[in-house]
């Protein structure tokens, strides 16, 4: 994989690589997300696989709490743009395509059930409401 660039992302700022976002202040700093964040840092990579792959590499670090021991701050925690640089060119220096292609693949899914179970608890909390509210105070 080549080099990336990682940089501060500046509101109204277009990019014309492949990029992603990361968040940089607040206690789920280091998290991945391909919309832009108020406070974060943009991965930009030169080709659309190489993004992904570099997505979830992210995804595996901010998961496994890899950022949350490099936070810094005592009132609104931050990661600093140098810190994720480091831990992103060592996974990538470390990074064996059979090993994380399957790591990716099972967060992936994980990923897709956590959106199900969060539909379905939306759902449950909807139907709760509802069947509270189906009771008639006014009858008697």
């Amino acid at each position: 994989m080549k080099a990336f660039k990682i940089k501060t992302h500046r509101l109204g700022e277009t990019y014309s690589s492949p990029h992603f976002f990361v968040l940089s202040k607040g206690n789920n700093a280091g998290k991945p997300s391909c919309s832009a964040f108020t406070n974060s840092f943009v991965i930009m990579a030169h080709s659309e696989s190489e993004a992904q792959q570099l997505f979830w590499t992210c995804n595996i670090l901010f998961t496994g709490h890899y950022f949350k021991t490099r936070l810094c701050g005592s009132v609104i925690p931050f990661i600093r743009i140098g810190e994720v640089q480091l831990l992103l060119e060592k996974m990538v220096k470390n990074y064996q395509g059979h090993h994380w292609n399957g790591r990716f693949q099972a967060l992936e899914k994980l990923e897709q059930i956590t959106k199900i179970l969060q539909h379905q608890h939306r759902c449950i909390n909807q139907y709760k409401i509802a069947l509270m509210q189906s009771y008639d105070l006014d009858r008697e």
